[in-house]
C-alpha cells in the first residue's frame, strides 16, 4: 500500500480537524512512517584546533542551572530548575563583559498575576520553564505557574525582569500532561516543546490561536535510555529513564526547526510546513528529516550560520554539527556532564563562543 492509500484510509476521520495529528493515527502509522535511520553517519570527530573554557563563572544557589540565553545586547540571562527548596531566583542576568551574574527579578505590580490553589490559597505565580529572545531583543519566558493549568508566555525587559506583555496559551495549547521544556521564536509564532504532552505545540501570537503537531509520532518520543557520565539513568520505578522532545533550534530567518528528544535524533523541518493551513498530513509527517543521530544531550542551541552545538552529557563534550553535515568534537571536558542548554553568541574573533551552565558554574567556551 502506498502513503497516498494509507493516508486516504485515516482522511475521513482526520476531516473535523486535521490539523491536530491524533495520537491513534499516529500510531498506526508508526511503523510506515518513522523515519529510519540513516545507513551510515559520519563519527563525531575531534577537530586539530579544540575550543576551550576561557572563564568559569559561579552561579548562585543549591538548584542546578539548566539554560543560557545570549541575548542581542551581549548579555547572558539564564534559567535554574524547579527545585522546591531553592529560595535563588529564577531567573539571573550576566551582563556584557561581567564576570557575576545579578538575579533578575520580574516585576509583578499591577498585572494582576495572582493565582489560587484549590484551596483558595494564593501561590507562586511566576514558574518559568524555557526562555527565547525575539527580534527586537526582548526576553520570552514560558511560565507554567505553580499548578501547570494556566501556562502563558510573557515578554520581559531583559535588563529589568519588567513584564511588557503576558499572553495566556490558548486552551487548544495545554493539554492535562502538557510540561513545556523549550521555546523558540521568529516574528508572530512561537514553537513550544511539550515534553509533558508529547508534542510540538505552535502558537499564532497574532491570531492567539495555536495547533499540536506530532503527537504520538515517533519524531516526538525518545527511543533510548538516558546515559549520563557513561552511566544508564534509573527511573524511579528502577528501569531505564527515557524522556520525549525536549529541544528546539530554530534558524535566524525562520525558516527552519529543529526538535530533538535528549537522546536524538535530531529532526530538521520546514516552518512553512507547520503554519500553512493547506499542507495535508501526509506532506507535514513526509516533511520531517531525520538529521543526526546524538548521544545523550543536555541542550541544543544554533548559531547566525545555522550550525547546530549540542552538550553531550554521555562522555562531556561540546558537539557542533554543520550545515555540511559534518560532525565535530569541538571540546572535551568532565565538567560538560552536568551541561545543560548552551547559548551562542558572536565574538571579535569571529568564531564565536558558547556558554554553557554546568551545575552551578556558567562555562564560557572559545570555539576553535
Amino acid at each position: 500500500m502506498s502513503l497516498k492509500d494509507l493516508m486516504a484510509a485515516f482522511l475521513p476521520s482526520l476531516r473535523s480537524g486535521y490539523r491536530f495529528l491524533l495520537p491513534t493515527v499516529a500510531l498506526a502509522l508508526a511503523g510506515y512512517l518513522s523515519p529510519a535511520q540513516a545507513a551510515h553517519e559520519r563519527p563525531w570527530l575531534a577537530d586539530t584546533a579544540q575550543g576551550a573554557i576561557v572563564q568559569t563563572i559561579p552561579l548562585p544557589g543549591q538548584a542546578q542551572w539548566r539554560q543560557a540565553l545570549t541575548m542581542p545586547d551581549g548579555s547572558v540571562i539564564l534559567l535554574r530548575d524547579q527545585d522546591a527548596q531553592e529560595k535563588t531566583a529564577f531567573l539571573a542576568r550576566l551582563g556584557p563583559g561581567a564576570d557575576t551574574v545579578t538575579s533578575l527579578v520580574p516585576d509583578w505590580s499591577g498585572i494582576g498575576t495572582a493565582r489560587k490553589s484549590a484551596e483558595g490559597v494564593a501561590r507562586d505565580a511566576f514558574t518559568p520553564v524555557a526562555l527565547a529572545h525575539d527580534e527586537k531583543g526582548a526576553l520570552w519566558v514560558v511560565d507554567e505557574g505553580a499548578d501547570r493549568k494556566s501556562a502563558r508566555l510573557l515578554q520581559l525587559d531583559p535588563q529589568t525582569g519588567k513584564v511588557l506583555a503576558v499572553i495566556p496559551l490558548p486552551a487548544e495549547a495545554v493539554t492535562p500532561t502538557s510540561r513545556f521544556t523549550a521555546l523558540a521564536l521568529h516574528n508572530d509564532t512561537a514553537y513550544l516543546a511539550d515534553e509533558g504532552g508529547i508534542a510540538l505545540t505552535v502558537v499564532d501570537l497574532r491570531r492567539h490561536a495555536a495547533t499540536r503537531f506530532f503527537a504520538g509520532y515517533p519524531s516526538a518520543r525518545g527511543h533510548s535510555p538516558l546515559i549520563v557520565d557513561n552511566q544508564v539513568v534509573q527511573g524511579k520505578d528502577g528501569h531505564p529513564l527515557t524522556r520525549d522532545i525536549a529541544y528546539l533550534a530554530l534558524e535566524n530567518d525562520g525558516a527552519w526547526l529543529y526538535e530533538l528528544a535528549p537522546t536524538g535524533p535530531i529532526y530538521r523541518l520546514s516552518t512553512a510546513l507547520l503554519t500553512d493551513p493547506s499542507v495535508t498530513p501526509a506532506e507535514l509527517m513526509e516533511g520531517v528529516t531525520q538529521w543526526r543521530g546524538t548521544p545523550t544531550v543536555g541542550g541544543l542551541t544554533i548559531d547566525n550560520k545555522a550550525t547546530l552545538y549540542l552538550t553531550d552529557v554521555t562522555r562531556g563534550r561540546l558537539l557542533s554539527f554543520d550545515t555540511g553535515r559534518h560532525p565535530h568534537v569541538l571540546l572535551v571536558s568532565p565538567l560538560l556532564v552536568q551541561a545543560g542548554i548552551p547559548g551562542w553568541a558572536p565574538d571579535t574573533r569571529g568564531a564565536g563562543q558558547i556558554y554553557v551552565p554546568a551545575g552551578h558554574s556558567l562555562l564560557r567556551i572559545a570555539l576553535p
